[in-house]
Formats: C-alpha cells, structure tokens, sequence
C-alpha cells in the first residue's frame, strides 16, 4: 500500500497492523478483531476485483443493514478502489431502486435481511448487476429468477490473499449519500478521499482517540455521522459497537453493558434518557 497517498481506509491498514487482535467490531452480539474484519473484508474486495470488475464506475452500493456484512462491505468497496454508497433495507424498495440506479453502481453487497427486499429492488431493472451475497450457501435461485444480473454467494469468494490494493485518487469518492429527497427526487452527494480525511484527523485530534476506546454507533450507514462512528474509531484502533434494535431503546444501559468510551447520538437522545432518569453521576445505573 502507498503509504503517501491516505485514503479513507488507510488509518483500517494501519490499525490491523499496529493491533490485529484487538476488537475493531462488535455487531449482532459478535466481536470481531481488526485481523477478523481485515480478512473478511480484503475476501470480498479480492471477489470484486477478479470477478466483478466495474471499469464503468467507481461506486460499489452496499444494500445491508446493521450487520457484519454491512461493515465489511463498506470496507471492501474501499479496498477494492471504489467509494460505497450505502442503501438502506428500511427504506422503500422503490426509493433504494431509485438510489442504487441514479448512483449508477453495477455491483452490489447484500446481507441476508436486505435480501428479502432484493425482487422488488430489481424489478424493472435495465442494467446488469454483479451482486454478492456472502452469506448464502447457494445462488442458483437467484440466478433462474433473475437471468440479468450475475449473483455469487459464500462458495465464490475468493481468499483474502488475493487483495491488492489499487492506486486512488484523494479526489476520487470516498462515499455517495442521498438526500431525503423532500423537495423533489432524492440527490446523491460525493465525499472525497481528500475531504473526509480532513474531518477525521480533526476528530481524532479533537478527542485523542486510542486503541483504549469504544465507539458507538448509532447512526445508519445512509446518514453521514455514521463516518465518523466509523472511521474516526479505526483510524485509531478503537472498536465500533453496533447495538441491535433493542440495546438501542435502552441507550444507558448499553453504554454500561458495552463499556462505551464515545458516545455520538442525536442530541434527543440525550434529553430522553436524561427525562427517563437514566443519567445518574459516574454513569451508575
């Protein structure tokens, strides 16, 4: 890896070599260290430099939510050279059909629970996409219900060993979001290598973050201050902690249970655990 041109996954690199047994993830009750997330992240960016080279874009969309596979997807879209653009399966099938074709991606990472919306997500589509599912055992399914598009599951991974990293650009993306799309048709923002990376050395500096921490992460991937849950964390060697749906009603408690060091929420849920009586001095329950 070229060590003078800094990428958004850069300070990952470095992290999994200075502290490869350290936690980098704990999502869905599992813990996964920087060496676990590194390998199963460089397999997948392997896979999609070999058998889904996309020369027509620089985007890679990301159809997961709150999972291993969501994490490790937004890093293999980086490692690979491309920027990811996150989609969302809570959001209406038509409105990710709509992200996912204004984004112009032809390849895409999809986790077991966005799978369930993939028919309605393609219906109509008129571009071919390489979609891979690297937690189903079999895709041949798939394939006969959706001839267009080429699938490749768990089997066709190829080894992390297989990665190497390619020259990017600081100008190149380094991520898509979309707006709410409020006023009219929802419109994809680019964010640069060069310009995140400015961001999170400020944040890093601001907060003197160390392997020590644990981030939460309670943002979804489709809104941005999930880059700084992220990103500010591994560029450190911290640990992102991603609660489920019902650690995260109990936010004071989970701060407790997961040892959270940073905590980075919506100023509302300050206020409610603070109305609920949760905020008690040295975080005692």
């Amino acid at each position: 890896m070229n060590r003078e041109i800094r990428t958004l996954y850069s300070g990952f690199i470095q992290s999994f070599e200075s502290f490869a047994d350290l936690p980098a993830l704990e999502v869905q009750g599992r813990l996964l260290t920087y060496r676990q997330l590194y390998e199963k992240a460089a397999s997948l960016a392997a896979t999609l430099q070999k058998r889904a080279p996309s020369p027509d874009s620089s985007l890679t969309a990301v159809f997961a939510y709150r999972s291993e596979t969501a994490f490790t997807g937004v890093l293999a879209a980086l490692f690979s050279g491309h920027g990811y653009v996150p989609l969302n399966s809570t959001f209406p099938p038509e409105r990710t059909r709509l992200m996912l074709q204004r984004a112009g991606c032809r390849r895409m990472i999809v986790d077991s629970e966005s799978e369930q919306q993939l028919e309605q997500v393609l219906e109509g589509a008129q571009e071919p996409l390489t979609i891979i599912l690297p937690q189903r055992t079999s895709v041949d399914a798939l394939e006969r219900q959706f001839p267009l598009h080429r699938f490749l599951g768990a089997q066709d991974l190829e080894p992390a060993e297989q990665w190497r990293p390619v020259a990017v650009s600081p100008g190149s993306p380094a991520y898509v979001l979309f707006t709410s799309g409020s006023t009219g048709l929802p419109k994809g923002v680019m964010v640069s290598h060069r310009n995140v990376l400015s961001f999170i050395d400020a944040m890093v500096d601001r907060y003197q973050v160390s392997e020590k921490d644990r981030f939460s992460q309670m943002f979804d991937m489709t809104f941005d201050l999930s880059v700084f849950d992220m990103f500010v964390a591994w560029e450190r060697g911290a640990c992102v902690c991603c609660p489920s749906k019902k650690q995260a009603i109990m936010p004071h408690r989970y701060i407790q249970d997961s040892k959270i060091t940073i905590w980075f929420s919506v100023p509302s849920t300050g206020v409610f655990m603070k109305t609920m009586g949760m905020l008690k001095p040295r975080g005692s329950a």
